[in-house]
């Protein structure tokens, strides 16, 4: 028991006392802030057929609750999911592998440190929430049990899971990168709708207040908004007294789903958690002979004519290798599905290749385009390329442009179709998405030197833009009438030209 708790306080302390913990608990302050606004703002978090309660206690706790639950999985898991790798990183691993701390041990005390940050950040929320209340000053009384009450019930099982979640696909060798991070997105996604719509947990609270209102304003109809809601001047929202609920044996028995969920990925996370071990590690088996045909036959081929192409120039020539870098370590099977989408374009219906193909075949993407901004530090050429400015510039251009060209590949059959057909407003929203894409890639990777906040920031505006044809995030205008119309093209464009703009900058004065 003593060794699980000093692991379990090394690696809090350890995590705790880097500068980004205090950014997160700032920023999670903020959020809170956010989350409830005034009165007379133009947006509003939970609107129920035109009404909100008042900001008492008993309506602060529940809508933070609610909330939390649908949108602090999303913050929290890319939060804590780096509790191995900074024990990989920092060397220190070997030394666990080398003691006695069995896989058991060293998974809880991690999956403990993880809950006792995600309480944290809640605990915090707690506090903003009091300070939210007294600053508004709908009403001045504190009721401590109704404010942490529903965070007890609903939020806690919650961040449990989330914890198991992290540890699981630390564990797990293809989910714990960029490919664990694309996942996790979408299971968030899938469990908002699951749990909006429950009969039990906060989904069943939702139901009771929407009850309540309508008893209450028989009269007034209208739906509930979930999230940020635009208010205009004429359709204010109105204000209500509401008295709160009390938990109750149907709440707490909705947390056993999460509580079994925590414990699931918890023995998965045991079971797959190779300790550090480098014999754990299998044996490459020899490609088969279709890899071995698409390795000689076209990628070599086409190697080659690319040489043959980029010789003449030393910025091509940098090029060339820029894109031989970024694609350095990529399986041949992932060639393959990058032709066979390219393929599909060249087939399918317009509306299908608009809407989920050519979307499909950038997210394809993701993984290489997120070491943009970073690939001299994988490569460990930082100390080459910084000795003069002007190698530094034509490094973030060639670089850049190795970004673009790839993207431009994986859209080949659309590019191609499009200037078949003469679709050239089409073929100019290609190429602006294209560029936005690289450019918010480049820039993440510059200014963070990681691959995970492109990951999550580009897949999230992926989803709400191109797939849910959100007007102000679809960078590549699926709507296109509506997109032109709106002016989006040019705010994408001079957003990815100002993107590019700062990270040239920042590289080169390094």
């Amino acid at each position: 028991m003593n060794s699980l708790w000093r692991c379990i306080l090394a690696d809090f302390k350890q995590r705790t006392r880097q500068q980004s913990f205090i950014v997160t608990l700032l920023s999670m302050s903020v959020l809170t802030l956010l989350f409830f606004p005034s009165f007379d703002a133009q947006y509003q978090t939970l609107v129920i057929n035109g009404y909100r309660g008042i900001y008492n206690s008993e309506w602060l706790g529940v809508c933070l609750a609610m909330l939390n639950v649908l949108f602090l999985p999303i913050i929290c898991f890319y939060l804590i999911k780096n509790g191995l790798e900074l024990d990989r990183q920092s060397m220190t691993s070997e030394l666990i592998a080398a003691t006695e701390v069995t896989k058991l041990t060293y998974l809880f005390s991690k999956w403990c440190s993880n809950v006792f940050i995600l309480v944290c950040i809640v605990f915090v929320m707690l506090l903003s929430l009091i300070l939210i209340q007294l600053y508004y000053g709908e009403s001045y009384q504190i009721n401590l049990w109704a404010l942490a009450w529903p965070q007890l019930v609903f939020v806690l099982p919650m961040l449990l899971a989330v914890a198991s979640l992290a540890i699981m696909f630390e564990s797990i060798k293809w989910l714990k990168g960029g490919v664990g991070n694309v996942v996790y997105f979408f299971l968030w996604t899938g469990s908002i709708i699951q749990t909006i719509e429950s009969v039990s947990g906060v989904g069943a609270i939702l139901s009771q207040i929407e009850k309540d209102v309508a008893e209450r304003f028989p009269l007034q109809q209208g739906s509930t908004n979930i999230g940020i809601s635009v208010v205009n001047e004429f359709d204010k929202v109105q204000t209500f007294i509401w008295q709160g609920i009390e938990p109750t044996t149907s709440h707490l028995l909705s947390t056993l789903p999460l509580l079994l969920i925590c414990l699931t990925c918890f023995i998965f996370a045991v079971i797959f958690f190779d300790r550090f071990s480098k014999n754990s590690l299998h044996e490459s088996k020899p490609p088969s002979w279709l890899i071995r045909t698409l390795t000689t036959h076209v990628i070599n081929r086409l190697d080659a004519l690319l040489f043959l192409l980029t010789k003449h120039f030393s910025f091509t020539r940098l090029l060339r290798l820029e894109l031989k870098l970024l694609l350095k370590g990529h399986s041949s099977y992932w060639i393959m599905g990058l032709l066979t989408l390219n393929i599909i374009q060249l087939f399918i219906s317009q509306q299908l290749l608009v809407s989920i193909i050519l979307p499909l075949s950038w997210l394809w993407c993701i993984l290489v385009l997120s070491q943009l901004g970073q690939l001299e530090k994988q490569a460990n050429t930082i100390e080459l390329i910084t000795y003069s400015k002007k190698s530094a510039v034509s490094q973030s251009l060639a670089s850049y442009s190795a970004g673009w060209l790839l993207l431009a590949m994986a859209s080949c059959g659309s590019l191609i179709r499009f200037a078949f057909m003469a679709e050239w407003i089409l073929l100019i929203q290609v190429v602006i998405a294209i560029s936005f894409s690289v450019s918010l890639a480049y820039f993440c990777g510059a200014f963070t030197g990681t691959k995970r906040m492109f990951e999550i920031l580009y897949t999230a505006i992926w989803y709400m833009g191109p797939i849910q044809t959100a007007l102000y995030i679809d960078f590549f205008g699926v709507n296109s009438a509506e997109s032109w119309q709106a002016g989006m093209p040019y705010y994408i464009t001079a957003i990815s030209i100002g993107l590019l703009m700062l990270t040239v900058h920042a590289k080169s004065t390094r």
